[in-house]
C-alpha cells in the first residue's frame, strides 16, 4: 500500500498544472467569471483534492480510501455536469442577446 500511496502523492503533486488555474478561477470571484467556469473549476479542485486525500488515507485505511474515492468521484461528476448545463444555458442566453442586437 505504501507504493500505491506514494503514486497517489506524486500524481497529486504533478496535477498542479490543473488545480492551480482552477483555484485562480474560483478566487477571481463571481462577478468576473460565469457560473459554468466556476463550477468546472470546483469540479477540478474536488477531483485533485480527492487524489491528495487518498494518498494520505490509503496507508492507514484501504477501505476508507475506496469510499473517499467514490464520494470524490460522485461530487466531481455532479459539479462537472452542472457546469455543462450552465454553459449550455449561458450560450443560449448569449445567442439570444446577439440575435436581439442584430434586429
Amino acid at each position: 500500500m505504501g507504493v500505491l500511496a506514494l503514486g497517489f502523492a506524486v500524481l497529486a503533486l504533478a496535477g498542479y498544472v490543473w488545480y492551480v488555474p482552477a483555484l485562480l478561477e474560483l478566487r477571481a470571484g463571481a462577478a468576473d467569471r460565469p457560473p459554468s467556469r466556476r463550477n468546472s473549476a470546483a469540479a477540478c479542485l474536488v477531483a485533485w483534492t480527492t487524489v491528495a486525500l487518498t494518498a494520505v488515507v490509503l496507508p492507514a485505511d484501504a477501505a476508507g480510501s475506496l469510499a473517499l474515492c467514490a464520494v470524490g468521484a460522485a461530487v466531481t461528476v455532479a459539479l462537472r455536469l452542472r457546469a455543462v448545463l450552465l454553459s449550455r444555458r449561458e450560450s443560449r442566453e448569449a445567442a439570444g442577446v446577439w440575435a436581439e442586437l442584430h434586429r
